[in-house]
Order: C-alpha cells, then structure tokens, then sequence
C-alpha cells in the first residue's frame, strides 16, 4: 500500500510537522527553530560525508537541508516588513 493509499500529502506533511515538534510553536519562534534544524542536519551530513556511509542517508540530509531553506527563504519573503521610518538613523533635532 503506498502512502497515496494511507493519507494525502497535506496530512502526511502535517503529521511529519507535527512529530518533529514544529506545529505548535509560536510563530516568532519558527524562524530560530528552523535555523538549529538546519545546524544539527548539517552536522550530521558532514558526519556522513566523512564516513563511507549510505548514500541514500546522504541524499536525504541533503534534501533536507535543500527543504529547510525553502521554509527559511518563504519565512522571510513573509515577515512583517519594518517601518520605513525605522530604518532611517535618528534625527539629530530629536537628540
């Protein structure tokens, strides 16, 4: 039986999101949770590159990493942009 059989591909991916523990975090917190999932793939792909490992172990890390960067990539074409004000530095009057 193939996974199409068991349940779509939404509620696969909700399922993995869900046991990997990146459902119910706050959204502020999802941008840092992203960025150690990534440290810790990473490191485990220089480990399996180091060793003669199983390449679809490797392909999978890679993937991975390939898959969290498009998360980081669509949170940040998401995020509130800061007001245009907030970018310029103080006015010395206000001093």
């Amino acid at each position: 039986m193939s996974r199409s059989d068991e349940e779509t591909e939404d509620q696969h991916i909700w399922r993995v999101l869900s046991e990997a523990g990146l459902v119910e975090i706050p959204l502020e917190e999802f941008a840092e949770r992203i960025k150690d999932v990534k440290h810790i793939v990473t490191v485990r792909l220089l480990e399996l590159l180091n060793f003669d490992t199983d390449l679809q172990e490797r392909e999978s890390a890679a993937y991975s990493l390939g898959t969290l960067k498009g998360l980081e990539l669509k949170l940040l074409a998401n995020a509130p942009k800061p007001p245009a004000n907030a970018l310029k530095p103080p006015d010395p009057s206000d001093l």
